[in-house]
């Protein structure tokens, strides 16, 4: 640093002093100016297209009509849903009630514990025989066939012997009542007579 003192004269007003200061010279620092992301011009201008391009009704109005389509799809679910009826049927179980079959005189009785003798008393050539198949079918044992004394029966009659049961008797009454017409009596045989069971045919038939 260098001063310079000038002395003033008795006559002249006193003078300022002047200091002159060295400055050092310091070196500066550059800072590089910052610059900006180069784009062309092409690009930087379909950017600009773009983005003014876009119209906000294309984002808006799709929306609502997708707001709308759902909206109406609940409504219609929920009406559907709240008109649907769930009835729920229980199965009644049905009861089928077979007849059961009526038990006969013929099915609850041995129908060839005995023998049957027929004899044709009707005067109709053959009705001993038409007997015959009629009391095999119902299951009884047929010993013989032949013709009667007489010729005058009208009614069908039934002889046995008392060791003969009620039910076998019944049951031969309703087999042969299905053709013949058949005498409410039965007749006793004798305890001598060889046979069981004889069966008198008559010529009246059943009017069943």
């Amino acid at each position: 640093m260098v001063y310079f003192n000038i002395m003033p004269d008795k006559d002249e007003k006193p003078r300022k002093k002047i200091v002159v200061e060295e400055v050092k010279n310091t070196p500066s620092i550059e800072v590089p100016p910052q610059t900006e992301p180069h784009i062309e011009p092409g690009i930087h201008e379909e950017i600009k297209e773009i983005k003014s391009g876009i119209n906000p009704l294309f984002i808006i109005i799709p929306g609502i009509f997708l707001l709308g389509a759902l909206l109406g799809g609940i409504v219609y679910y929920q009406k559907n849903i709240s008109g649907i009826k769930i009835t729920v049927t229980t199965p009644v179980p049905t009861i089928s009630e077979t007849a059961s079959p009526i038990p006969t005189a013929s099915s609850e009785v041995d129908t060839e514990k005995y023998d049957v003798k027929i004899l044709n008393g009707s005067g109709i050539a053959g009705e001993a025989g038409k007997a015959r198949g009629i009391l095999e079918k119902a299951g009884f044992k047929v010993s013989s066939t032949g013709n009667a004394t007489s010729y005058n029966y009208t009614k069908t009659v039934i002889q046995v012997k008392s060791s003969v049961e009620k039910e076998f008797v019944s049951a031969l009454t309703e087999a042969l009542s299905k053709t013949y017409e058949v005498d409410s009596k039965t007749k006793s045989l004798s305890a001598s007579s060889p046979d069981d069971v004889v069966i008198i045919v008559g010529s009246s038939k059943s009017s069943l």
